[in-house]
């Protein structure tokens, strides 16, 4: 039985740019490590939200032996979602720091966020959801919106 999500890891082919782009959106270093055995040895660096695993972990990991397998055409097989307090910030911040803009943010009244997609600087695809324009409360739960 699940009891809960603990980390969703992302394979990377460069762990300390990696590192670098997600701290620069907010997220904080949780640890570093080196791991695996034969073929699958990996750099690791684990980052979170509060900076400890007591919020759910992005786990950055670059395997030593193995190349990371090609990106599929987008949309990608999966997207990181993030919940932020300034969509247009963070967009500027992943341009600033190696990503793209794929779709801009907008305001998205039928969920009652303003959404982005971006990639990183890899091209991993990553929504970007927070408050609606001119609203600055924060989203709690993007879903609740429409119950």
């Amino acid at each position: 039985m699940i009891l809960g999500m603990h980390a969703t890891k992302l394979v990377v082919r460069d762990v300390t740019a990696a590192e670098r782009f997600y701290a620069a959106l907010g997220l904080k270093l949780v640890s570093r490590n080196e791991g695996g055995e034969a073929d699958v040895r990996q750099s690791q660096a684990w980052m979170s939200v509060s900076g400890d695993s007591s919020t759910h972990m992005l786990i950055l990991s670059e395997f030593r032996e193995v190349s990371a397998p090609p990106l599929p055409a987008y949309p990608r097989e999966f997207w990181l979602a993030f919940n932020v307090a300034d969509v247009d910030r963070i967009c500027e911040a992943v341009e600033a720091n190696g990503g793209e803009i794929i779709r801009a943010g907008e305001d998205r009244p039928e969920h009652g966020v303003r959404a982005a997609v971006v990639g990183d600087n890899e091209g991993h695809i990553i929504e970007i959801v927070g408050p609606m324009s001119g609203s600055a409360a924060p989203v709690g739960d993007p879903l609740a919106a429409r119950h």
